[in-house]
């Protein structure tokens, strides 16, 4: 009984959730046709909306994770059928509550508006950091993942927060590529002044017909994916003074390649 009420209250905050978001693309479809004036009124909307998302979803979300946790520890050891048809209705609960609360931060942290936090940061070492950070998730599905750094890149002027979290998202999505195994190669290189980033996999490759909406709000070729990542990363390196643009084909992997302007600071 206990879990069919959490199954109704999960259901309850994911429909409201789902509302939401599709609210707010239907708003940011009609923002796009207007001016730079009203691009402004876009974000300004979103700011709102995602006030309001975090206030009415945020709070029985997190109920409803941590009642699922306890419930999952009491059910540790399931020994009826009935009790192990229970266990799985209670994972798939959890997995749920948790891709919910990833829509959220995902939306939350695209609505916000704030300036970077610029300081002197080594381009080469943030990617190490990065590649760090995901080597046992990529060990663990027999992915390599490869750095070629080219020394010569002076520091960049950059909120460090900022880039790791763009590269993370990157890199994220090219795991999440190779289910079966393969290779992420890192390089950098040092062209006109332009410190330049290629990330890389050897993946199944993005379809020339979602190539051009890769970058698009809410738009994803995972079915699982909130479509915000790859908008986030694009919004921060641009606001940096950098560019970001991808080359892919069905087969042959997919390549992001950056440029950020290398001055010495």
């Amino acid at each position: 009984m206990y879990v069919a009420i959490l199954v109704a209250a999960a259901v309850a905050v994911a429909t409201a959730a789902v509302a939401a978001v599709l609210a707010s693309r239907q708003a940011i479809r009609t923002r796009e046709q207007a001016s730079r004036a009203g691009e402004a009124q876009r974000l300004a909307f979103l700011g709102t909306l995602a006030t309001g998302l975090a206030h009415e979803i945020r709070n029985p979300l997190s109920t409803i994770n941590i009642n699922l946790q306890l419930l999952k520890e009491a059910w540790q050891t399931p020994i009826t059928e009935r009790e192990q048809r229970e266990y799985r209705k209670i994972e798939m609960l959890l997995k749920e509550t948790r891709r919910l609360e990833e829509i959220l931060n995902n939306f939350l942290e695209f609505s916000r508006t704030h300036q970077p936090n610029r300081s002197p940061c080594n381009i080469n070492l943030l990617l190490d950091d990065v590649s760090d950070l995901f080597a046992p998730q990529a060990e663990r599905q027999h992915i390599r993942i490869v750095r070629n750094f080219d020394r010569r890149i002076p520091p960049i002027s950059a909120d460090r927060n900022q880039i790791s979290q763009a590269i993370t998202n990157i890199v994220l999505n090219a795991i999440q590529a190779m289910p079966g195994g393969g290779t992420i190669s890192v390089r950098t290189s040092l062209k006109q002044q332009t410190a330049h980033i290629e990330i890389a996999d050897t993946g199944a490759g993005i379809p020339p017909e979602a190539a051009d909406r890769i970058f698009n709000v809410y738009f994803s070729t995972k079915t699982e994916g909130t479509g915000l990542g790859l908008s986030i990363t694009k919004r921060i390196i641009e606001e940096h003074g950098g560019t970001i643009s991808m080359k892919s084909a069905p087969g042959e992997g997919t390549t992001f390649l950056i440029d950020f302007p290398a001055t010495t600071v």
